[in-house]
């Protein structure tokens, strides 16, 4: 039973990414920013959080500042027709050198950052996080079905010309959708820095790479994506138990910590692919 709870916390804050992801793949938007916009998150929400004692106002602070960012570049990229892939890669590239050039500036270190003012109860702090990831991340999935705007951003990615010939504009919905992969991706990071109590470089530690394999993998279907999710968390927990087991003593941690890599790659190799829509 325990097993299955650590699971379930585990796959919170993936799934909400992931649920990102998957809204910008429906408008046919690669949100290749997803890993290190994670970890430009963690560092919003432990920066805001020592300036204003607040982890709430610190983890609103966060979305807007990291969404503000992702919307803005958008904007200046579409405004001047830029391949949106590469936008996107190079968005990730800047948010992993914005991490560490703010960290040395503001706190004089490019390591591991702690305070006794971020500091919180861990049990209470994961149940909190994880009703709080699987609570949005059904909202937004009930979204994508049932409301005239994730309806049309599900049409946005097949059919953009059709919105277009009925004088909706495609590419709005484009932005709308990098807003919510933005939005859940710096959240993602705020609910993992919040857990350890501290921010640690790179802690988004794959998981925006892994929300994007989740999304194709499931092949844009919510419930298999969910599924991709849990098969991902159960590979993580895996990895990370196995080494108090005797038998697996003598293997390297850091093998055993790449399972989950390990499985996406065996995963992503046998499962066939359908071709979609080409992301801009």
């Amino acid at each position: 039973m325990n097993s299955f709870f650590s699971i379930i916390h585990i796959a919170a804050p993936l799934l909400l990414v992931t649920i990102g992801a998957l809204i910008s793949e429906y408008a046919g938007r690669m949100a290749m920013f997803l890993e290190c916009l994670i970890n430009i998150g963690a560092f919003f929400c432990y920066a805001f959080t020592i300036a204003t004692g607040n982890l709430f106002c610190a983890m609103l602070f966060s979305v807007v500042c990291c969404t503000t960012t992702v919307v803005l570049f958008e904007r200046i990229a579409s405004h001047y027709h830029a391949n949106m892939f590469l936008v996107s890669l190079a968005m990730n590239m800047l948010f992993a050198a914005l991490a560490t050039l703010l960290s040395a500036s503001l706190f004089g270190t490019r390591g591991v950052l702690y305070s006794q003012a971020f500091l919180f109860n861990a049990k209470k702090i994961r149940a909190i996080t994880t009703v709080l990831c699987y609570t949005l991340s059904v909202l937004q999935i009930a979204m994508l079905h049932h409301t005239t705007l994730g309806l049309t951003i599900r049409v946005t990615g097949s059919d953009a010309d059709m919105l277009n010939a009925q004088g909706k504009s495609a590419g709005l919905y484009k932005t709308i959708s990098w807003v919510f992969a933005a939005a859940n991706g710096s959240l993602c990071g705020c609910v993992l820095a919040a857990r350890l109590s501290s921010y640690v470089p790179g802690m988004s530690a794959g998981r925006g790479w892994t929300a994007l394999a989740a999304v194709f993998l499931g092949k844009k279907h919510p419930l298999f994506v969910v599924l991709a999710v849990l098969v991902f968390a159960i590979a993580e927990y895996a990895g990370t138990t196995i080494q108090n087991i005797p038998l697996f003593s003598s293997i390297p941690s850091s093998l055993l910590l790449s399972l989950p890599y390990a499985v996406s790659l065996v995963l992503i190799i046998a499962v066939p692919q359908h071709k979609d829509a080409v992301s801009d």
